[in-house]
């Protein structure tokens, strides 16, 4: 079963999605991306994070930067929840290296398409190796 990080903070937001995404998927939950690097940093893998927007002011910009970064060297993918249609919000997060985007409020049944989409494009990458 392919593994979902949730870093939300606000606990209805982080419920609700924990119980929707729980049906299909293994789901840790947490409040910020601090909490997630220590997951990692204890061993924890996730094959997709799905993350609330920080900008650059947010003092949990940097630690989500980190844990950017440790995905990239994991081999998972970044699906960012911006606030509210806000189109620079979104294309920040895609220049950043956001797999992909979804403003709230959304449609469920949305989220859960794009994020079966990123699994089963990072599982077809996973099996290519490189030939010399």
């Amino acid at each position: 079963m392919k593994k979902i990080l949730i870093i939300e903070n606000n606990y209805m937001m982080r419920m609700f999605l924990i119980n929707y995404l729980g049906k299909s998927y293994d789901v840790t939950a947490v409040e910020t991306p601090s909490e997630s690097i220590a997951l990692m940093v204890n061993g924890a893998r996730f094959d997709l994070v799905v993350c609330d927007y920080y900008s650059e002011n947010d003092a949990q910009y940097t630690d989500l930067q980190a844990l950017h970064l440790h995905l990239n060297w994991e081999s998972g993918s970044l699906f960012i929840l911006t606030d509210k249609d806000k189109s620079e919000q979104r294309i920040n997060a895609l220049q950043n290296g956001a797999k992909d985007t979804l403003s709230k409020p959304f449609n469920p049944k949305e989220l859960t398409v794009r994020i079966s989409t990123l699994l089963n494009k990072s599982a077809q990458f996973s099996g290519l190796r490189t030939v010399a």
